[in-house]
């Protein structure tokens, strides 16, 4: 799939998720920062090790597990020292995120989750590359509906007029 299917993925995952937990409220559970924050690290794999072929992302080390899980991990300890500005719940998002790109990676031709260490392939392309700028377009206007509609839609739903009941 395509850089920015991978990048918004997490950013539909998260207002999804708040969607369902905001109920009435009108702050979000995601600030803006955090939201972009969630579509970097969802790219995060292409942004780290480029590549323009299948076969250069079979040899990358941005895409396999191992990196997943150190970056994760250093997360997590940056995240236990810096509560207030990085609360280990973002770190788990994040991580979240870049291991979404990876998925992403399996059901669109396949990922050597193990390189360097293994050069095995696991996945095959579950989602052909035909469908993958529709699923981008999808995407984006999901994540517009997210970020621009749905909040003035719920803005004059909750706080518009009130129905009283005798």
């Amino acid at each position: 799939m395509n850089t920015i299917t991978h990048a918004l993925l997490p950013v539909i995952a998260a207002g999804l998720i708040e969607r369902v937990n905001k109920g009435e409220k009108r702050n979000g559970i995601f600030s803006n920062r955090e939201i972009l924050l969630l579509g970097l690290f969802g790219a995060g794999p292409d942004l780290l090790n480029p590549h323009l072929s299948l076969v250069a992302r079979y040899t990358s080390w941005s895409h396999g597990l191992p990196f997943w899980a150190g970056l994760t991990l250093v997360m997590l300890v940056v995240s236990l020292f810096m509560r207030k500005k990085f609360p280990p719940g973002m770190a788990i998002w994040f991580s979240a995120a870049y291991l979404l790109h990876q998925v992403c990676d399996f059901i669109a031709g396949g990922v050597a989750w193990m390189y360097p260490w293994e050069r095995g392939v696991v996945g095959d392309y579950y989602v052909p590359p035909q469908y993958w700028a529709w699923i981008d377009a999808g995407c984006v206007l999901l994540v517009y509906s997210y970020l621009r509609i749905l909040p003035h839609f719920n803005r004059k739903r909750f706080h518009g007029s009130q129905d009283t009941k005798m």
